[in-house]
């Protein structure tokens, strides 16, 4: 009989592992209880596990988190969940990133498992995952050591918290519900099949005074273009920093009578980089670099990609259409940000027409023209408009305008001279 016990504690030892807190002597005692009272020796062990072991969980509300903590423990509920595809040191990945919720608040989270095996709205409980510091705010890093496991819904606290009223230009540092008055600029709807279940989509931008953001609706609202709304019970997420709004039928929507002004945020570059992107946003910096593939090229007639010694990598050889494009980075001494221009600013930047950078081309090279190029915009400030995109790379603006700026040498002297007086 005390063979048997002996070798009842040592799998109860074994089971709990690293989660073990109690002495043998301990362990045997509380086995030896159960035995007292009848039960039989089995379920006194899955007991013991139960209690001192696994199910025991040293949980850490989201609100307490700071970053840099490891082994963290939490019992939370996914808001949101997206994939993407990642380069890591040449490899591709896929990661799963998104909102995770408990009753103290909303954090971001990054998943590097191979598998994450929970869907929105699941409640899941997170073993031994850490914290690390992203863009000012702490996130919840989960790997391949880190435990997920689906729970009941009723294994967390309600975790309804009151919407945080803000503007667009606010999402890019809140968690959680918010509340945003905004302008419909543009809508659109499609019909999608999740579970094979139907369902229709709803998406656009909308505006307020303060940018300008990407939505989608999973519920018909009847929003039309020009709608002024007050949304409440809405979330943001991220792709490729671009801002979205994200809504469905649990949240609240009242179409105003009221119209509202919408702007165009102008950032200085730092903060576009903080961002990693927006959607059309202004800025300024001094070009510092063309890059190679600048100036005149030839894309493929069928699929518009760039062709290469008069090849398309999908459709071979074949008869390119002329174009011109830009590709710059740009510096204003405290950031810089790479600047992608088609063919019509390409224009009206260097001052020349397509024909007449084809028939340089033609008679002195793409080295010339891009001697030509450089000669007139390195070094020169530009005032950029467009769509901001952010990725592991760096922050790159798809321009939609832009414009150099004439810098007033004299005035620019004299500001300097009134600063330094000033100091003295």
């Amino acid at each position: 009989m005390e063979d048997d016990i002996s070798s009842y504690i040592d799998e109860i030892i074994s089971a709990l592992g690293d989660d073990l807190e109690l002495s043998r002597e301990d362990i045997e005692k509380e086995f030896r209880r159960f035995l007292e009272y009848g039960v039989p020796p089995d379920q006194a062990k899955k007991s013991i596990v139960k209690k001192f072991g696994k199910d025991k969980l040293n949980r850490k509300l989201l609100k307490d988190i700071v970053p840099n903590e490891r082994n963290l423990n939490l019992i939370c509920k996914i808001i949101t969940k997206n994939v993407k595809e990642v380069n890591i040191r040449g490899e591709n990945r896929v990661i799963y990133y998104g909102l995770i919720a408990d009753e103290s608040g909303i954090l971001p989270f990054t998943s590097w498992k191979s598998s994450f095996p929970a869907e929105k709205g699941d409640v899941v409980e997170i073993r031994n995952a850490y914290s690390r510091e992203w863009q000012g705010n702490v996130q919840i890093n989960i790997g391949e050591r880190t435990g997920i496991k689906k729970l009941e819904e009723d294994k967390l606290p309600d975790i309804s918290q009151e919407p945080r009223k803000c503007k667009i230009i606010d999402i890019y540092n809140t968690f959680g519900p918010i509340e945003i008055k905004a302008k419909i600029l543009s809508i659109s709807e499609k019909e999608i099949e999740i579970d094979r279940v139907k369902r229709k989509v709803f998406s656009g931008i909308l505006a307020d005074e303060t940018g300008k953001a990407q939505f989608t609706a999973w519920h018909d609202f009847d929003l039309k273009e020009e709608d002024v709304i007050r949304v409440s019970g809405c979330y943001a997420k991220f792709w490729k920093g671009i801002p979205q709004i994200v809504f469905d039928e649990r949240a609240t929507l009242e179409k105003l009578t009221e119209d509202l002004e919408v702007g165009s945020p102008v950032l200085p570059l730092h903060r576009l980089v903080d961002m990693r992107g927006g959607i059309d946003v202004t800025t300024e910096g001094t070009v510092i670099e063309i890059k190679d593939r600048s100036g005149y090229i030839e894309r493929c007639p069928e699929c518009n990609r760039l062709m290469r010694n008069g090849e398309c990598r999908i459709h071979g050889k074949v008869k390119g259409v002329a174009d011109l494009r830009l590709k710059m980075v740009v510096d204003d001494g405290s950031a810089g940000i790479g600047v992608i221009a088609n063919r019509e600013i390409t224009e009206k930047l260097i001052g020349k027409t397509l024909e007449e950078c084809k028939k340089i081309v033609e008679n002195e090279g793409e080295e010339k023209l891009l001697e030509e190029i450089k000669e007139t915009l390195l070094t020169k400030k530009l005032r950029l408009r467009g769509n901001a995109l952010g990725d592991e790379f760096g922050t790159t603006l798809i321009a939609k305008d832009a414009e150099i700026i004439e810098e007033d040498i004299k005035k620019g002297a004299e500001e300097l001279l009134q600063l330094l007086e000033g100091e003295r």
